[in-house]
C-alpha cells in the first residue's frame, strides 16, 4: 500500500481510506491441479477506496472496494497488460469466495478512468470535476469518453 489517505468521520464513527497498491501476486503450489486458471504469478496495480466502522471498540471493514487497473505477467512485464487474472462475473453465494456486488462495465487497462476520491482536491478544496475522471482517447476531448466511474453508496 502506498499514497494512503485516511479520513476519520466523527459524525458517523467511520474511516474512509484511499490507497494505491502495487503487488507481486500468484497462486500457491498447494492449490488443486484443477484450480481455475492453474498456477500463475503476475504483477498487479490498483486502488482501494474503503470504509471502516468502529463497533464496541473494534474497527471493522464496512466496505472493501478494490479496483485493479492492470495485470502483467512476470515474463512480459506490465506493458503487456491483459485480464490475466479473470475478473469475477458472478457474486456470492453463486461463487463461494466471490464479491457481494459487481462493478458495471469494469475493465482493466486501457480503461484509465479515475476511481472517485472520497475527499476534495487537496489544493482547490473542490470535488474533482467529472471530465477530469474520464479516460478519453489520445488527443480527444473528455466529452467523447465514457462516463466517469461512480461510487454511489458512500456514508456521508
Amino acid at each position: 500500500m502506498a499514497q494512503d489517505v485516511v479520513d476519520y468521520q466523527p459524525a458517523t464513527n467511520t474511516v474512509k481510506l484511499r490507497g494505491r497498491t502495487f503487488m507481486s501476486a500468484g497462486t500457491h503450489e498447494t492449490l488443486p491441479k484443477d484450480f481455475p486458471g492453474g498456477y500463475r504469478q503476475w504483477w498487479e496495480g490498483g486502488v482501494y477506496e474503503n470504509e471502516y466502522v468502529e463497533e464496541d471498540g473494534v474497527w471493522k471493514i464496512l466496505r472493501l472496494r478494490y479496483y485493479p487497473f492492470w495485470h502483467g505477467r512476470f515474463t512480459e512485464g506490465w506493458q503487456h497488460c491483459s485480464e490475466y487474472v479473470p475478473l469475477f462475473t458472478q457474486t456470492y453465494p453463486i461463487v463461494e469466495n466471490g464479491p457481494d456486488e459487481l462493478i458495471e462495465n469494469f475493465r482493466l487497462w486501457p480503461d484509465t478512468r479515475v476511481v472517485p476520491f472520497h475527499y476534495p482536491h487537496p489544493i482547490t478544496g473542490k470535488d474533482v470535476a467529472e471530465d477530469d475522471m474520464k479516460a478519453p482517447k489520445y488527443r480527444e476531448a473528455a466529452s467523447s469518453a465514457p462516463a466517469a466511474r461512480v461510487i454511489d453508496d458512500w456514508i456521508a
